[in-house]
């Protein structure tokens, strides 16, 4: 079956440290399979995600994305391959103030050609696979055309989702972005989140404190204080 992931020993350090701050011997998320990464306040989660994204390149290792040498493209290629194939949830979700909540979720589409095709193929506008997106994460039509700084945080965390689903990238990356939920409101955003991914057979990575999300996945990848990685399925 495909690789979305691979990785293979992995090093990473910032300017200044003697050790690694992360060190992965191997790691393999099949096609649509989904894993959950934990660990305490600066153990490399978000660089982690960084480097899976290829924002950043290790010093020693090698990560494969789609079976394609991310960490070994040049910078265009890796922004490139990261606009076209990874869809990503941010912990602030980094939506942008003076687009409108449909025009946010459109944003992808329009800087990648190839999920842009994806998202007309199977929508034909952009307007309506927005559309289907935001419906199928429960944003009440009555909102789309509002700016997101209208919304509410559930809400424009269900949108920061809708913006990473559409044109159906193969990895969606989440950086923590239950932290700022009630227990509730946790709950449903999980159980819409692994569904649509399921929906349309995207990978999901997903980054949290919080253990007890640990059961939606397929996965688990913990960091520890000793800078090693322990994957457990």
């Amino acid at each position: 079956m495909t690789q979305a992931l691979s990785i293979d020993s992995l090093r990473f350090n910032w300017p200044g440290q003697q050790a690694p701050l992360l060190r992965i011997e191997a790691l393999t998320l099949t096609q649509g399979d989904s894993l959950f990464v934990q660990g305490a306040s600066g153990s490399g989660k978000s660089t982690l995600l960084n480097l899976m994204a290829g924002v950043l390149v290790p010093q020693a290792g090698e990560i494969r994305l789609l079976d394609q040498p991310i960490s070994r493209q040049r910078g265009k290629a890796r922004d490139r391959f990261r606009a076209d194939h990874i869809g990503y949830i941010f912990q602030q979700f980094n939506l942008l103030p003076y687009l409108s909540v449909q025009g946010n979720v459109m944003l992808p589409a329009r800087l990648s050609r190839l999920r842009r095709q994806r998202a007309l193929d199977q929508h034909q506008t952009l307007e309506s696979a927005a559309a289907h997106w935001l419906s199928r994460l429960n944003i009440p039509e009555s909102l789309w055309s509002r700016p997101v700084s209208a919304l509410s945080v559930g809400q424009q965390q269900r949108v920061a989702s809708a913006r990473a689903l559409i044109g159906s990238p193969e990895l969606v990356i989440a950086d923590e972005p239950t932290s700022a939920l009630d227990q509730d409101n946790v709950d449903n955003f999980m159980k819409v989140l692994t569904e649509q991914c399921r929906s349309i057979g995207s990978s999901l990575v997903f980054v949290s404190h919080d253990r007890h999300l640990a059961a939606w996945f397929d996965q688990h990848l913990t960091l520890d204080a000793a800078r090693n990685a322990e994957v457990a399925s």
